[in-house]
């Protein structure tokens, strides 16, 4: 019986040259891009990086590098773990060290975080640089190519050495950055579920869009090279501003995008709305697949998105870090009014997902009901059962729909958020004595985050901006507050606990 999908460099190259990497006035060939991976992976053994050891790629840029590198990594067996650019390096530090990664794996433009990476670590990783198409262009030979291997390997996050593919890190209630361990056997079981899905072929051009930290981005690559389609590259400049988004999507052309709503809404908003001499401008075609997760989709904006690409199926596909997607479901865009829900739908057919009552008993819910998602399978980290503190109803018809968290986790333009992570930053600042962060909601940016503290008498000028600047050393963007509130004393409740309703939102 034959294992699980891994990427080969040899089944790269057998693609030939077919276009494999995409972007404005730049493209790859599969058998150029099977030659990088290999580049790469001899690299990695000169650095004495082995199979099964973890490996952390950076990308300042976001150009063919990134594939490139994770092409290498991955076809050399090692683990890969993808570190985000936008975070401080010190936060960069604690997960190479906790990971125990053997070597670094970064382009050019990223040298002076793995700098301040190395200062972090007290010590110098192996560094395999590249440029940003991809090519090999300086790397570090170790003397102990045999020699002793980092003590933790995977650094604790679970699943044999051999049988994970990546390491990915997502907000930890403790504090810290949670490592969830990323299989071979669940990339399979989901690559292959998303290539039938939607007929992924050769002919289609998929667009690069989540950042290597965020699980949507393996859809973008592995799905991508498994089907022999192109993956058509963005910077991040491309994603800052709605219209720099749309001109990308217009320059690049692709046939299927996956993304967060929150980007697909700033798209729309910077379409040009049309008129009496010119239409509306459309996303399809050439778009023909769009698949968005990571937050509920606001039915307004869903159905301006189904204006927008009326030749364009539709799929919203749900599932925490931990268990991947798990549940998925074809939008019908004749049926949005703008204003009625859409369910998450029913189970992959690679997951088990059931309903768990919220009371001591924690009974299975059969039949219609409203619940703890408790999934299992080839995609949960460790086969599951596992408990994702996600509120769903099951309704007649047998489609389960998202009702909220059951704790306190938020997600912030896709990214999961563990407010307590940012509460321990906020609370390390010498100025704070008590501190506490709640989601809110904004008009225009969405869900939002902000922070509440009580100060020391001597607090200096520990203010909203001074506070917002320590986070951002410590925490990538995304997690820093759009906004910190001084109060004498945080609300608490007659236990004693801080009293997060109580707080003005």
């Amino acid at each position: 019986m034959a294992g699980p999908y891994r990427l080969r460099a040899e089944d790269l190259a057998a693609r030939g040259d077919a276009i494999a990497l995409a972007a404005r006035g730049a493209a790859v060939t599969y058998a150029e891009l099977a030659a990088r991976a290999a580049a790469v992976g001899a690299a990695l053994a000169g650095a004495g990086a082995r199979p099964g050891d973890p490996v952390a790629l950076l990308s300042s840029g976001r150009a063919h590098d990134e594939p490139a590198a994770l092409a290498g990594v991955l076809a050399a067996g090692a683990v890969a773990v993808p570190l985000d650019a936008t975070a401080p390096p010190a936060r960069l530090g604690r997960i190479a060290r906790a990971r125990g990664c053997r070597a670094l794996v970064l382009d050019t433009a990223a040298t002076g975080l793995a700098d301040g990476i190395d200062v972090a670590l007290g010590a110098g990783l192996p560094r395999v640089e590249l440029d940003a198409e991809g090519r090999v262009v300086r790397a570090t030979a170790s003397s102990d190519a045999g020699g002793e291997r980092h003590a933790g390997g995977t650094g604790g996050a679970g699943g044999g050495a051999q049988d994970v593919a990546c390491i990915l890190h997502t907000s930890g209630s403790t504090g810290e950055p949670k490592p969830v361990p990323i299989t071979w056997a669940g990339l399979d079981a989901f690559t292959a579920f998303c290539v039938d899905l939607i007929g992924l072929s050769p002919a289609d051009r998929v667009l690069r869009v989540a950042e290597l930290v965020f699980d949507l981005a393996w859809f973008d690559h592995l799905a991508t090279f498994r089907a022999g389609a192109t993956l058509t590259t963005m910077t991040r400049r491309d994603l800052a501003s709605g219209r720099a988004l749309r001109d990308a999507v217009f320059a690049l052309a692709p046939t299927v995008i996956y993304g967060v709503p929150s980007m697909f809404m700033k798209l729309v908003a910077a379409l040009p709305a049309g008129g009496a001499s010119a239409p509306a401008a459309a996303l399809s075609p050439p778009v023909r697949a769009i698949l968005f997760a990571g937050e509920v989709f606001p039915p307004r904006e869903l159905a301006a998105l189904a204006a927008r690409a009326p030749g364009a199926a539709l799929y919203n596909l749900y599932g925490p870090t931990e268990t991947n997607v798990c549940t998925f479901h074809r939008v019908d865009s004749a049926a949005l009014d703008g204003a009625s829900e859409i369910p998450i739908g029913v189970a992959c057919p690679y997951a088990a997902c059931a309903l768990i009552a919220e009371d001591e008993g924690g009974r299975v819910i059969e039949g219609p009901g409203t619940g703890e998602l408790v999934v299992s399978g080839p995609t949960t980290v460790n086969g599951g059962p596992y408990r994702t503190r996600d509120r769903v109803e099951r309704k007649a018809d047998g489609l389960f729909y998202f009702r909220g968290r059951i704790d306190r986790m938020v997600k912030i333009r896709g990214y999961r958020v563990e407010p307590g992570e940012v509460e321990a930053a906020l609370a390390s600042h010498p100025a704070v004595r008590q501190a506490a962060v709640i989601a809110v909601e904004d008009p225009r940016l969405g869900k939002t985050l902000r922070g509440f503290v009580a100060l020391t008498a001597d607090s200096g000028d520990a203010d909203d901006r001074a506070l917002r600047m320590y986070l951002a050393e410590r925490l990538p963007p995304y997690m820093v507050p759009e906004k910190i509130v001084a109060l004498d004393e945080l609300p608490r409740t007659s236990t004693g606990k801080i009293d997060y309703r109580a707080l003005p939102g």
